[in-house]
């Protein structure tokens, strides 16, 4: 296991230099790093937030990377002609973005996050695209969290980060699009606490693969079902099931269970978890939720996403709905 990377200073170790952007790289991005100055200092809690955002985008473009490669050999029948362009497009302006992340830290004597190995369940040009929507979804969801603390403690740092964001949700909206779903599904994306986002990108990490642990909670597993067939033309009836025999269920053994949904800019709303049988139990998706929506199991019921991260006993699971 890797050492502790947060503290209450800023955090100064070895570095894992951003390797120097090849012109192809450049060229396919767009663009390389930014030349802009950056504020003379920067808040513990802001490493802490670009450290996070960096462990993410080495998800990013370790998945974009590898993808060029597979569907390049699986074929893109059926799909738009400029689709590898595309795909090839994202997968240098996640290496820009990893480059750039890192030159910030560094800027301020702060460790770099390195890599972990990954693991995607991908078999298919279809799951390709499918898994790159949830991903970038995550992304978004993470850097608008980051951008609303930043808004507080570092307000000359937003530029990037929501440059970086706006980038982000057009690659989402091509992936969107590629599902024959609609690219602008909500008027608002959606974001998320830190501890959602690490452990979703959990998920893609092979276990003890990573040289650096970062010290946020990791939560039970949750695993959440497509709709539920019904005898009506459309369910909203999805089944969750988890690891009942997880501490924080044993903890909270007796009390109702209850789904915490989040959606936009939007207060969490709860719907109770009907047990159908030992860690298994059914919620209706609440009416009104479009884009990336964020389910967790919870026994309480918090008026914002950051306190309903730390009231999660499993999860959360991320449903694309348009």
């Amino acid at each position: 296991m890797g050492g502790l990377l947060y503290a209450s200073a800023i955090v100064i170790g070895s570095f894992v230099a951003a390797a120097p952007l090849c012109n192809n790289t450049i060229a396919a991005a767009g663009g390389s790093l930014p030349d802009i100055g950056k504020p003379s200092s920067v808040s513990t809690s802001a490493v802490k937030g670009f450290q996070l955002a960096l462990f993410l985008e080495n998800l990013e473009m370790s998945f974009f990377q590898t993808g060029m490669t597979n569907i390049t050999e699986w074929s893109v029948n059926g799909y738009p002609n400029d689709t590898i362009e595309v795909v090839t497009s994202v997968a240098a302006q996640e290496e820009v973005h990893v480059a750039t992340i890192i030159d910030l830290l560094e800027t301020y004597g702060a460790a770099p996050i390195p890599p972990c190995n990954y693991s995607f369940p991908v078999n298919s040009t279809k799951e390709f695209f499918e898994i790159a929507n949830i991903i970038t979804s995550v992304g978004i969801g993470a850097i608008i969290g980051l951008a609303q603390g930043l808004a507080v403690t570092d307000p000359l740092l937003i530029q990037s980060v929501s440059s970086i964001l706006t980038v982000e949700a057009r690659q989402d909206a091509f992936f969107w699009h590629l599902e024959g779903k609609a690219p602008n599904p909500a008027p608002f994306d959606t974001g998320i606490s830190e501890i959602w986002a690490y452990n979703l990108a959990l998920s893609f990490i092979v276990p003890g693969s990573c040289g650096v642990e970062i010290p946020l909670p990791i939560l039970p597993a949750l695993n959440v079902s497509d709709p539920i067939a019904t005898n009506s033309t459309k369910s909203s009836l999805r089944e969750f099931e988890w690891d009942p025999a997880q501490m924080l269920f044993v903890t909270e053994a007796g009390k109702q269970l209850l789904v915490g949904w989040v959606n936009q800019l939007n207060t969490p709303v709860y719907t109770p978890l009907n047990i159908t049988a030992k860690g298994k139990g059914t919620a209706a998706t609440p009416l009104g939720m479009n884009g990336a929506v964020f389910a967790v199991v919870t026994t309480q019921q918090p008026d914002n996403a950051d306190d309903l991260a730390l009231a999660t006993l499993a999860g959360p699971v991320i449903l694309t709905l348009s």
